[in-house]
Order: C-alpha cells, then structure tokens, then sequence
C-alpha cells in the first residue's frame, strides 16, 4: 500500500469487498477507511493536505475517493438524486460498485489532480 508499484502508481486491493483501483503516485501516503452501514459499505481515501481551511474527517488528509458499494436492490430502489452522487464502476454478483470524487480539492491539491486523473482512477477500477 505504501509502495510504488512498478508502474509508478499505487494499486489498491480490496480482497474482501472484491475490488481493486490503481491511484497515482500524487496519493503517496494515503490512508483507507472503511464505514459499514445496513444499505451499503463505504472504502474511503484519503490524502495528507496542509489545507486547514478545508473540510477534513481525518486531521491533516482530505478525502478525494469514496468507494461505495450497494446492494443490487437497494441501487435499483434507490432515488435519482442518490444514485447520481456516485458513477457506476462495476457490478458482482448481488453488488454494484460507485464511486464519487471530491467537488473541488484543497489548495495544495489544485496543481495535482485533474480532470484526467479523476477519469483514470475511475477507468481503472476492478471488479476481482
């Protein structure tokens, strides 16, 4: 998690929920966390900022990646204005898989991500 791979970017497996994502090498340092509820499961990312001014769960890291993953049902079920805070990535079995990226970074994050970067994340994820 801590390493590099040989591609230069940081791959993230998540064995037990049945994912992967490939992050860029900007997320050094990144931490997960990972919040259980009744309709659905949350991995969230986060990275070290110094922006103090923006909103931060953890202290010192900002939140650019929520994994979310539904219940087939509830996804179906669910309104318009959920499902359309999270992009559809992947599906297995009983799961669909989303994603949602931050609505704007912090300071010290606005020379490193990118429109392009937010594509390739959501490009590359997995379903194992």
């Amino acid at each position: 998690m801590d390493e590099l791979a040989k591609d230069g970017n940081y791959h993230y497996q998540n064995k037990d929920l049945g994912f992967s994502l490939v992050l860029p090498p900007e997320f050094i340092y990144y931490q997960t966390q990972r919040k259980n509820t009744d309709d659905f499961t949350d991995i969230e990312i986060f990275v070290p900022t110094n922006d103090t001014s923006y909103p931060q769960e953890v202290p010192s890291y900002a939140k650019p990646i929520a994994i979310r993953i539904f219940s087939n049902d509830y996804w179906n079920n669910s309104n318009e204005e959920e499902r359309g805070l999270y992009q559809k990535v992947g599906a297995k079995g009983n799961f669909v898989y989303t994603i949602r990226f931050w609505d704007y970074p912090p300071t010290d994050w606005t020379d490193k991500w990118s429109e392009e970067m937010k594509n390739k994340i959501a490009e590359n994820f997995e379903n194992l």
